[in-house]
């Protein structure tokens, strides 16, 4: 028997435009002082860089985590997407030569990446090693992914996030001057953000052993939805067919979080090689702290944007824009991992099953909770009428 050795579609969800669900990135695109136009209709391609996400406990290492000299091999740092590529669309409607109403939406869509180490477990290869705290003796110690010559090993951490939402307001215009306009807008808001950090390890025999499998999967999941109400200004002008805006919201609201757990162990070692069977638990995520896990805080959603555009005709802008986003109290799936382990709660530790747990029940589950912000460059084509 083999023993461990513990040691943010994007047409799709412009669907919003039918809803009165509130956008943390949406701005309608610049606006001449007067028109006799009533409708404006915008498009824009978004390319926005979003904050990367925490990964603070390390998953691999090549040493005991307090040894001289360790090196990290997998996590303890942070994780992004660079460029996240979407769409957003914004319909504006002027009742008067005063007071208006907009509606947009926005969406980026899921976009992944991940990081991997592996060694074959052949003499001279290095041991990978998963680095935790170990409540049962208070001490670091370490379970092999990989141990030569018996076993190689493996070890992916890979996140994805996905950023969408909504906003509807009503506007009003101060009486323009000198080609400049003052609007003052309030409304409501939306906003979506959904990550997940999910860490994956494969350590089968090297021949002679028998051919088994034995793999972990620890996922985390993230989600957080913001409801709220807003208040903003924008300053708006036109020289000639050059147009242009600045605008700065803010919306207060509530945030509420959630973070899905869910861990386990896939192996056929004690079937005698045969048929695999599943056990709860991997190596992050036990019956300690998996499910879901919800709360709902007080959070602010501040905005500014600007936009330039260019006028082809009287009824078509072209313009690029800029915007800057922040949220408050937002939860991120790396920053939920609790390396306090009580290594005797799962199988994937190397214990036989049934397992008998002799230590506290750790991993124990908490909120953890941070600020989140992104920067956006935008394209965009505009038409009235």
């Amino acid at each position: 028997m083999k023993r461990r050795h513990a040691v943010l579609r994007c047409a799709t969800a412009i669907a919003l435009w039918g809803c009165a669900a509130g956008v943390a990135l949406a701005q309608t695109a610049p606006m001449p002082a007067e028109s006799d136009s009533r409708w404006s209709l915008s498009a824009e391609a978004l390319f926005a860089s979003l904050k990367a996400s925490p990964t603070p406990v390390p998953i691999v290492t090549d040493n005991y985590l307090d040894a001289p000299g360790v090196n990290v091999l997998l996590g303890g740092g942070t994780v992004d997407t660079n460029v996240n590529a979407g769409l957003r669309v914004t319909a504006t409607y002027r009742l008067d030569n005063r007071m208006g109403v907009e509606l947009g939406g926005f969406y980026l869509p899921s976009r992944t990446t991940s990081s991997s180490v592996s060694s074959t477990g052949q003499p001279g290869s290095i041991d990978l090693l998963l680095p935790f705290y170990d409540v049962t003796t208070q001490q670091e110690n370490v379970t092999e992914l990989s141990y030569w010559p018996d076993y190689r090993g493996s070890a992916r951490a890979t996140f994805s996030n996905s950023l969408g939402g909504g906003e509807v307001n009503v506007t009003w215009s101060l009486p323009p001057q000198d080609g400049w306009r003052l609007d003052l807008l309030g409304g409501f808001r939306f906003l979506q953000l959904r990550e997940s950090y999910t860490i994956t390890t494969s350590s089968p025999y090297n021949p002679p052993n028998p051919a088994d499998i034995w793999n972990t999967t620890d996922a985390f999941a993230a989600r957080n939805r913001f409801y709220g109400l807003q208040v903003g200004a924008r300053a708006a002008f036109e020289r000639g067919p050059w147009v242009g805006s600045l605008a700065a919201k803010v919306a207060f609201g509530t945030m509420q979080q959630r973070v899905s757990v869910n861990g386990f162990l896939v192996t056929n070692d004690y079937t005698n090689y045969g048929a695999t069977q599943i056990f709860p638990g991997g190596y992050f995520a036990f019956p300690s702290n998996s499910g879901n896990h919800t709360q709902s805080v007080f959070a602010t959603v501040p905005e500014i944007t600007l936009n330039v555009g260019y006028r082809l005709t009287p009824e078509a802008t072209v313009f690029v824009g800029y915007s800057f986003m922040s949220a408050s109290n937002v939860v991120r799936p790396g920053e939920q991992i609790n390396r306090n382990i009580d290594p005797t709660q799962t199988v994937s530790y190397g214990n036989d099953s049934p397992v008998q747990s002799v230590g506290a029940a750790q991993p124990a589950f908490s909120l953890a909770t941070t600020d989140f912000w992104a920067r956006t460059l935008t394209v965009g084509f505009a038409y009235r009428f």
